[in-house]
């Protein structure tokens, strides 16, 4: 099971977990949790200040106070292990933002991994209190990844020996092992993280590892929408979707699932179940082998915050292969995904998630070669099974920057 950070935004979040926890804890159960809230929102704040040599302090006491206020609510008699915890986790915090690293994303790895394992520390230790047999595993000692930081790679075969070797004996001891999300280490045990929002991917790990009878995500909506309830009023549940047709969702976008997530879980068969933790008796959205429900809806993700950079030769000759390889490395280099892109004879779009430190960096690596325009602030939406009733209207009288259309997906790069 999973449980994300909005689940746990407060003590009354943590105890609704607890309660779901202990309702299938007699069963062979791992527990992957997200950080609490907003911290892992406050920690890259926190992160990008400590870089650029900015106080920290009044943001370091946000976090401090939040985590702080959970566990006096949970433990108004209080409770010296979890205390003494939660004391060292801040301490290793204040450590890691004062620290000197070799790049921001090893930085970004130290300081918001914490969360995680603020949240893994107060979840064990209320469990610990309403008598649930339970053990706290550090993913950073079960998950092995490359060095690449913000988006490490899984070595699949030290993470298979590890996971046998700690968590199953723990499981046939009958206790529940709670450990954290988004989290691993490399072979020097630097810390790493698996991409944001990551803790899925880590659930769908040790699911496909300890061969899980099923993987849940708990939510705060009904289960896998075909659109964001938030924005579209009219927005259903999808009942069932294939492994096919996630991959495709969470690869466009989609913020229940991330875009790892499914593909552990295909090769071995295992359902992926997204469930809402208000009401374990609803039913939940189930994702497997089946692709009979597979376009029954059209589905609608929407991307705020996107740069479009069009990127044209010097002197208007093709753009070719070779100049891709270097636009490409400039992107990988700088840790910047690519939502969308576009080719003509002689110029190359690109659409992803506004970052300007990363924008600035890559016009600093490509404006030598290259003629460079850019626009911030746009909006991409993607429609998966598509009508043209549906995406005119999704449209309205916004301006388009960009299309692309396949049998099945349109999207569209827009500014409201």
């Amino acid at each position: 099971m999973k449980f994300g950070g909005a689940l746990m935004k407060d003590a009354q979040g943590i105890t609704r977990v607890g309660g779901l926890i202990e309702e299938f804890s007699c069963e062979p159960l791992v527990v992957v949790v997200s950080a609490i809230g907003k911290t892992t929102n406050a920690l890259e704040i926190l992160c990008e200040k400590s870089q650029l040599g900015e106080p920290v302090d009044k943001d370091f006491y946000k976090v401090k106070k939040l985590h702080l206020e959970i566990y006096n609510e949970l433990f108004p008699q209080g409770n010296s292990q979890m205390s003494i915890a939660l004391s060292d986790l801040f301490d290793d915090l204040w450590t890691a933002l004062n620290e000197e690293y070799q790049n921001r994303y090893e930085a970004y790895d130290n300081i918001v991994s914490i969360g995680e394992e603020l949240s893994s520390c107060i979840v064990y230790h209320y469990l610990v209190s309403k008598g649930i047999k339970t053990r706290l595993l550090s993913s950073k000692c079960l998950i092995s990844t490359d060095s690449n930081y913000t988006d490490a790679e899984v070595n699949w075969n030290y993470t298979t020996k590890t996971i046998n070797s700690r968590v199953i004996p723990t499981l046939e001891n009958r206790e529940v092992v709670i450990t954290q999300g988004f989290i691993g280490a490399d072979s020097l045990g630097k810390t790493t993280t698996l991409g944001r929002e990551g803790s899925d991917f880590t659930a769908a790990i040790f699911g496909n590892i300890i061969d899980a009878d099923e993987v849940t995500i708990w939510k705060d909506v009904p289960g896998l929408m075909n659109a964001d309830p938030a924005r579209f009023e009219n927005a259903v549940k999808l009942d069932s979707l294939s492994y096919h047709e996630a991959i495709e969702l969470a690869y466009y976008g989609a913020s229940v699932i991330h875009p790892k997530t499914i593909q552990p879980l295909k090769v071995k068969n295992i359902p992926l179940i997204v469930r809402p933790y208000y009401d374990s008796s609803l039913e939940p959205t189930r994702i497997t082998n089946n692709t009979d429900s597979d376009g029954a809806e059209s589905s609608i993700i929407v991307k705020d915050n996107q740069i479009l950079l069009s990127i044209s030769t010097q002197n208007l000759s093709f753009i070719a292969e070779n100049n891709l390889k270097q636009i490409f490395d400039a992107f990988s280099r700088n840790k910047a995904h690519i939502n969308l892109m576009q080719n003509s004879a002689v110029s190359f779009s690109v659409c992803f998630n506004e970052d300007l430190i990363k924008l600035e960096s890559i016009i600093d690596e490509l404006k030598d070669n290259f003629k460079l325009r850019y626009n911030t602030g746009l909006q991409l939406i993607t429609v998966r099974h598509y009508n043209d009733e549906l995406v005119n209207k999704l449209i309205g009288e916004s301006k388009v920057y960009l299309v692309q259309k396949s049998r099945v997906t349109v999207q569209v790069l827009l500014k409201r």
